[in-house]
């Protein structure tokens, strides 16, 4: 039952040496499998009241300096590119900051909210070596992540609704034995 065997004798997925640690490339079996479980997760999302968005894979620092993630969470971040004549960019290790840029672009009215979005964004994560462990612990990995903007009155019934979401979503993919924290 260990996803790692299970990938390579299914004809899934690999970790080429090439690519490196903790990078997987999905074959075109994997493909086909991890394409019906996004697009499946899309149509729960999209009938649920998210709109599906998109961010890019890179960007510059300032972001992460203004949403705290560069001081809260660098060591887990690949490090800096310099480009542009000495700009720092960083591949981004969470979505977080991009969907708050989203959500700020333009004036929004409270009669606007609940907004919900999410995406399937490939995120980046430097893993030390020794806990990479197949897709469960990976460096590279798209990840289902929404963010929920609300009102202060709209709080406690969007979280109710985003847990009942999350724990159907994984009792439909078969995960029942999980823990929250």
């Amino acid at each position: 039952r260990d996803h790692r065997k299970l990938g390579v004798e299914l004809d899934l997925f690999s970790f080429p040496d090439e690519v490196g640690s903790g990078l997987a490339v999905f074959h075109p079996k994997g493909g086909l499998v991890r394409r019906l479980m996004e697009d499946y997760s899309r149509t729960r999302h999209e009938q649920a009241g998210y709109e599906f968005v998109y961010s890019p894979h890179i960007t510059k620092s300032a972001l992460f300096e203004q949403s705290g993630h560069l001081d809260w969470y660098a060591e887990g971040m690949y490090p800096p590119m310099e480009l542009d004549g000495g700009t720092d960019y960083y591949l981004k290790p969470m979505n977080c900051p991009f969907h708050i840029l989203i959500y700020r672009n333009r004036l929004r009215s409270y009669r606007d909210l609940p907004l919900r979005m999410f995406e399937f964004g490939t995120v980046y994560r430097y893993e030390k070596s020794g806990v990479v462990h197949g897709l469960t612990r990976a460096r590279g990995f798209a990840q289902d992540d929404a963010h929920i903007f609300c009102t202060h009155e709209q709080a406690e019934e969007e979280i109710i609704a985003a847990l009942d979401f999350v724990l159907g979503l994984l009792r439909d993919y078969g995960l029942t034995d999980f823990e929250l924290e």
